[in-house]
């Protein structure tokens, strides 16, 4: 059998791209031991940008009713004071989504593993085990087990990317270390159906208390989630037996209100791996990062490389862009992930904090700082932008207007009167976005043929009483703006236009015709398109 891209791994990470790559036409191998998906819930909170990235894949519309908005989350100090606050982000919604929100990872699970299923040119190997690989300068070759018989399934790939977890076999072939940002903690997670009222928060908490740290989780439905800190002295075998969770989740609810799901003892890491790509194979998800879960974005993480991956292995397997263009991945990605494994880590130091001295000293500090207003409440404010890649950049080597940052997705009306997200009008493709038709209008003719070699897009928002621009190139759509949000977020730039990447993410924002030529010129440049 031969692919252009063999997925090592079936989970979130995995079965994500099998639905980019395939919704993209290429041909995509799956390569799975277990017979089935993990029945019970294990991650239970994502993002925006995870459900942008679904609604890229076809998936929004079925997972969206399946989950429930992220309540927000109140750190609780030593007293039984809040110390600290997260509130959802304010509106607009600024990627068309719920900034947060909770779900049950089976149910997830197979809403992505159905959408694979409507691309025929991607496959699923199921009860397969990866052995190893011999890369070549044309490929790689897979040595695969089929467990059901021990027999051999070789496969041949252009390009193989691991989303086999945290203990990936393929990062082990590899050779990739592991860069320890020194968390290691063991905690009992405990999942729990609620089957009648009980004294709970409203919203999610993170019991900051040295006697005995926590954390509770709203699950969508009846779904509640305890994540509690092994203290000195336990050990995983000690919360071997219900009766030992039931003990220990005493403290936090009336148990008896509860049907218990599953609990597990898990050490929560903050890892970085050194190198996310050898040749032709590149790591993903868990594979690639492990953080704890004090901030919700282990998944969301994943999910951003798949895309990350998805738009530029296209592109060269397309011959449009050069294959160096895929050692960016991890020049964007890594950074990126490493920002969020700290501000996790940061977090599970405040809650985990086991000294009442350096606990009542961090209440008060904390607490002064949240009734003076200088806390940050918004969780989405912890979440980077780029940092490195394939950005513009001024001469002295600054980042460009814009670039790195994510670009918003107001609601349109399209011409036909329909109502939709900007990126369902105009695909996942590279972008050139404004408000004033004249920009696209005056680009001359280098210009434009270095943007239709790229296969660029021009859209042009207008607002409800503008009258609709007229000559517009070909290769541009029109659309009314239902609010304010696209023309409020080029303002906050000081811009006109915004050149956006496949993935979302701004190359960089014009203020002229200008600006715009040499913004095209550059990344014309840095594809070889040039």
């Amino acid at each position: 059998m031969t692919v252009d891209v063999a997925l090592i791994g079936y989970g979130p990470t995995g079965a994500t791209l099998a639905n980019l790559l395939g919704r993209r036409g290429h041909r995509v191998a799956v390569v799975e031991q277990a017979a089935e998906i993990y029945e019970k819930p294990r991650a239970i909170t994502a993002d925006q940008e995870v459900m942008r990235i679904f609604q890229e894949c076809g998936l929004a519309d079925a997972i969206a009713p399946m989950t429930s908005p992220h309540p927000g989350t109140d750190f609780v100090g030593i007293d039984g004071q809040v110390i600290q606050r997260f509130y959802p982000a304010p509106g607009p919604r600024q990627l068309g989504w719920e900034p947060s929100w909770m779900f049950v990872q089976p149910e997830l699970e197979a809403v992505l593993r159905h959408g694979v299923t409507r691309h025929p040119q991607a496959q699923t190997l199921l009860r397969h085990r990866y052995l190893g690989h011999a890369p070549d300068a044309d490929g790689v070759t897979l040595q695969l087990q089929r467990l059901d018989d021990g027999a051999a399934a070789p496969l041949r790939a252009r390009y193989v990317v691991a989303c086999d977890g945290g203990r990936s076999a393929v990062r082990r072939a590899v050779g990739a270390t592991i860069e320890d940002l020194a968390f290691d903690e063991w905690w009992v997670v405990v999942d729990a159906w609620l089957r009648r009222p009980t004294a709970l928060p409203p919203r999610c908490a993170q019991y900051c208390r040295p006697s005995r740290p926590g954390t509770y989780i709203v699950g969508p439905g009846d779904l509640r989630r305890w994540e509690i800190k092994l203290l000195p002295g336990e050990t995983p075998a000690d919360f071997d037996d219900e009766a030992a969770i039931r003990r220990v989740l005493a403290s936090f609810v009336d148990v008896d209100a509860l049907e218990l799901c599953r609990s597990a003892v898990y050490r929560f890491h903050a890892l970085v791996i050194d190198r996310w790509r050898e040749g032709r194979v590149f790591l993903a998800g868990d594979a690639a990062h492990q953080m704890p879960p004090f901030l919700g974005q282990g998944l969301c993480a994943g999910i951003r490389d798949a895309l990350n991956l998805a738009w530029k292995l296209d592109g060269v397997l397309r011959g449009l862009y050069p294959p160096a263009l895929l050692d960016s991945y991890q020049a964007e990605r890594k950074p990126h992930a490493k920002a969020i494994v700290a501000h996790a880590k940061a977090f599970g130091l405040v809650i985990g904090e086991l000294d009442e001295a350096k606990a009542r000293l961090r209440d008060a500090e904390m607490g002064a700082a949240l009734a003076a207003g200088r806390s940050e409440t918004v969780r989405q404010r912890f979440i980077p932008g780029l940092e490195d890649g394939l950005l513009a950049r001024q001469a002295d080597g600054r980042l460009w207007r814009g670039a790195g940052q994510l670009f918003v997705q107001p609601e349109v009306v399209a011409s036909d009167g329909a109502h939709r997200l900007l990126d369902d009008l105009t695909g996942a493709c590279w972008r050139l976005v404004t408000t004033t038709p004249t920009l696209l209008q005056a680009l001359d003719a280098p210009a434009r043929s270095c943007w239709q070699a790229l296969g660029g897009r021009g859209v042009v928002l207008s607002s409800d009483n503008a009258p609709a621009p007229t000559q517009l190139p070909a290769d541009c759509v029109h659309a009314r703006a239902c609010d304010t949000l696209l023309a409020d977020w080029l303002q906050g730039l000081g811009a006109q236009a915004v050149l956006v990447r496949p993935d979302h993410y701004v190359y960089g924002a014009a203020v002229d015709t200008g600006e715009l030529r040499s913004l095209l010129g550059d990344l014309a440049a840095a594809l070889g398109r040039g």
